[in-house]
């Protein structure tokens, strides 16, 4: 039957409204597939970061408590030390209070006998002033009255030797009293300088060990000090700790969502008719090392260090069903490679790329075929490949499938 142009027309422009409000659609569809998935990686991204700042505080924290740790261990030693060196300048400080003691008592010793040889002195003395005095009390009748009776010469003589023999013993021997009182005098001065170097020994040492005992009770005050901190950085570890589990579980459940989001967006594919050789292939023509493996602190992949745009290859068969970019996987491409003989999906996952993937979603990928390039967007510290795989659904160790 042949149409009219107004049938064509109108045909035509139903046609095209269709295509509008198919492209509408599919657009939107597309838009809010990308504003949920920004969602779920915003919030999967605040429980990162409150992790992370957990974390920090926990390391910080554990610093605070070794750095307590070893300057108590530091003080614990200086007052060991110190206490040592107490117990020293004691004992010498008793030795000198002893030595002290013995000159004190060789000093009174010495005082008693220059007393002696005082009143020895002061009785001699006495007794020669007493011959003075008796002599003189003579007077008229005494000494000139006996040389005027003397009889002869010889008695005149003898007489006054007599007197000069007396005065001249007495003189001679209050002499050697004075003298041997002199010496017994500087000897006990020798004592008493002797004793007064030994109390300035003593004081000195006296004034040290004070200083000690000030640097020992300051030690012991920076040990209290220490324990404090010790003590509280173990109840802070204790709070940390539980907020550091409760962060886990945030961060678990918003990746579990953001897991979903892009199950969900394989699962899209699901219905295709793939099948999966499970022949996997490399991911890279080459790679340096392996940096980090699965499961390691939680890691989701296995990490391929190699050279910055390093070809990045589809390890199977498959379709795009994910390829843009986030705050953790940079510019990635997420591939879903059917089923197995039994029922099992596969698909892989590909990060940190250094440009926008080179293939999009819904396209067909062969085995092989280049789908990006090494880099290290997102969050990364180096060039590497990000290589995550899925068994139906659920994250496992992709070095278990592909050659490496």
């Amino acid at each position: 039957m042949k149409l009219s142009p107004i049938v064509k027309k109108a045909v035509s422009l139903a046609l095209a409204v269709a295509m509008v409000v198919t492209l509408t659609v599919s657009t939107n569809t597309v838009t809010l597939a990308d504003d949920k998935q920004s969602e779920l990686q915003a919030q999967k991204d605040q429980a990162q970061e409150q992790l992370e700042a957990i974390q920090a505080q926990i390391k910080q924290n554990q610093e605070n408590k070794e750095n307590a740790e070893q300057l108590k261990e530091q003080y614990q030693q200086q007052t060991e030390l110190i206490t040592t060196q107490i117990g020293i300048l004691q004992q010498s400080i008793a030795q000198y209070e002893e030595d002290i003691n013995n000159k004190q008592l060789e000093i009174e010793q010495k005082q008693a006998e220059v007393d002696v040889k005082q009143a020895e002195y002061n009785e001699r003395w006495e007794g020669f002033k007493d011959r003075l005095a008796a002599m003189q009390m003579l007077n008229d009748g005494g000494s000139i009255a006996l040389l005027s009776s003397a009889n002869n010469l010889y008695q005149l003589l003898t007489f006054a030797e007599a007197l000069e023999q007396i005065s001249s013993k007495d003189e001679e021997i209050c002499q050697q009293i004075e003298a041997e009182r002199q010496e017994l005098e500087n000897q006990r001065t020798e004592l008493e300088n002797a004793k007064a170097e030994l109390e300035a020994q003593q004081a000195q040492l006296q004034s040290q060990n004070n200083e000690l005992d000030g640097k020992k009770s300051e030690l012991q005050t920076s040990i209290q000090q220490q324990d404090a901190t010790i003590s509280d950085a173990e109840a802070a570890a204790e709070v940390l700790a539980a907020e550091e589990e409760q962060a886990r579980k945030n961060l678990d459940e918003a990746a579990a969502q953001l897991d979903a989001y892009l199950n969900a967006q394989v699962n899209k594919y699901s219905q295709a008719a793939l099948t999966c050789s499970l022949n996997f292939g490399p991911a890279l023509p080459s790679y340096k090392y392996i940096s980090c493996v699965f499961g390691t602190g939680g890691h989701r992949g296995t990490d391929f260090a190699a050279a910055g745009g390093t070809e990045i290859y589809a390890i199977a068969d498959g379709v795009v069903t994910d390829a843009t970019y986030h705050y953790s996987w940079g510019n990635y491409v997420q591939i879903y490679h059917g089923k197995d003989d039994q029922g099992n999906t596969y698909s892989t996952l590909y990060a940190h790329m250094v440009s926008t993937p080179i293939v999009s979603a819904g396209q067909s990928v062969t085995k092989g075929q280049v789908i990006g390039y090494v880099g290290s967007t997102g969050y990364s510290t180096g060039n590497h490949l990000h290589l995550e795989m899925k068994v139906n659904g659920v994250l496992t160790d992709v070095t278990n499938w592909i050659p490496h």
